[in-house]
């Protein structure tokens, strides 16, 4: 299936998810259109009008089989191309309704931009991912996506498409996750079960928001208990009354995970990135280890990333009172250790000297989300924290910690290191933020 990402928080195009050519092309319903000219001047033997103008208006349709390739499936897909957007829907080879999506185009922050768009291509890009579309025939376009290795056709569909207004995210109680609700199954792994399973009790608890997950070695020692927001953390992809599709990452990251029900008392997950299921049943009893948290964690982030004016050079960090606004200072660059969660709290610790007999005050902030990272400026940061100010004393290099209360279940995405005194250069490093 291609799935519009972006609709489900992530930072990549939907129509990249990766798919196969189709052999079978649809013969069109009415005249194929013979004037490529954009404004209608043509006489029909002309190509004027660049891919996108061609698409616009326009539905291509791919018919795609498990045959086709390794991700494939029995379903079919519909591409939607107006101005300013792509709507792709799909539907099952029994004409169910599967996906609804929509890409904007266009310059917004979550838009696709158009980077070529000639009489021979059109190239669509997110970020660094790029796709790229061009006429075979008059009532067939290829899809091309380098970084996948990727390629698919589609052809020319006259007919109303299905599903264009279908919502693939059903809210009603007898969707698969409005009977999870409020309640918990139980599943009782080993060794046998799968290449990657232990021996080991696992609790899933569904909630209005979210998920927790708890877990016990087969004697009932406490070894987990993971609580997984929706929206944030986990995206719901589809809530039907047959299936519920849930899934975390960024393509080509992206991770997703089925749950159907067997029967009133029974749950099947499917993890295909895997090549996993497993079941698990329902269970009344009371969850162990829902308040059972563990020992620190530690991450290390590297405060390389550089605004506002701010400068770093290998180690050492500089706030100028000349070229530089008052918010200038250094971000976290390792991605790979968020989202940060504090529900006990925490600290940060650094070793650091300063070059000059001048004290160094510093701090550190945590934020949601970068600045402006979906499109609504400091409102994406909210909720923030800051720690309490810390004072770097003397050129010797020593260890300096700072410590902060509880965050509740706020989850973290921005990890942020100012200095507040101006023209004095701070050598730092072994950063160290500690979850209590």
């Amino acid at each position: 299936m291609k799935t519009i990402n972006r609709l489900l928080a992530i930072s990549a195009i939907s129509l990249f998810i990766m798919s196969c050519s189709s052999e079978e092309v649809d013969e069109p319903q009415g005249p194929a259109p013979n004037d490529n000219v954009s404004d209608g001047s043509g006489d029909g033997g002309q190509t004027t009008a660049t891919v996108f103008e061609r698409l616009q208006g326009n539905t291509f349709r791919q018919i795609e089989s498990p045959d086709d390739c390794a991700t494939c499936e029995d379903e079919i897909n519909y591409y939607i191309f107006s101005s300013d957007a792509l709507q792709i829907t799909g539907t099952k080879s029994d004409n169910t309704c599967e996906q609804n999506d929509i890409q904007s185009i266009g310059t917004c922050a979550e838009c696709a931009t158009v980077e070529e768009d000639s009489v021979d291509k059109l190239t669509l890009c997110l970020d660094s991912l790029c796709q790229t579309i061009t006429f075979v025939s008059e009532d067939e376009i290829q899809f091309d996506f380098p970084s996948a290795n990727q390629t698919w056709t589609a052809q020319r569909f006259a007919e109303e498409p299905p599903c264009i207004d279908w919502n693939p995210v059903g809210d009603g109680e007898d969707t698969v996750l409005g009977r999870l609700k409020g309640k918990t199954y139980q599943q009782i792994e080993t060794v046998d079960t799968c290449g990657t399973c232990d021996d080991e009790k696992n609790y899933y608890m569904f909630f209005e928001d979210g998920i927790r997950i708890t877990g016990t070695t087969l004697d009932d020692v406490c070894e987990q208990n993971d609580y997984t927001a929706f929206g944030d953390d986990i995206d719901i992809e589809l809530n039907t009354t047959d299936e519920l599709r849930i899934c975390i990452g960024t393509f080509p990251f992206r991770f997703c995970q089925t749950i159907t029900f067997l029967s009133d008392t029974e749950i099947h997950f499917d993890f295909p990135a895997f090549n996993q299921t497993w079941t698990a049943q329902l269970y009344t009893d009371d969850v162990p280890c829902t308040d059972w948290t563990e020992g620190p964690t530690t991450t290390n982030p590297i405060y390389s990333g550089t605004f506002g004016g701010a400068v770093y050079d290998n180690g050492t960090f500089l706030f100028p009172s000349s070229n530089s606004q008052t918010w200038a200072g250094f971000a976290n660059e390792d991605t790979g250790l968020y989202p940060l969660s504090f529900p006990n709290g925490g600290k940060v610790t650094f070793n650091a000297a300063t070059e000059g007999a001048t004290d160094i005050v510093v701090k550190f902030v945590f934020e949601r989300l970068p600045f402006d990272a979906e499109g609504n400026g400091a409102a994406d940061t909210q909720p923030s924290f800051e720690t309490a100010t810390v004072t770097v004393s003397g050129t010797d290099t020593k260890e300096y910690s700072v410590d902060f209360g509880s965050q509740d279940d706020n989850t973290f995405r921005s990890a942020l290191f100012y200095l507040i005194t101006q023209d004095q250069t701070l050598t730092a490093s072994d950063f160290d933020i500690t979850t209590n």
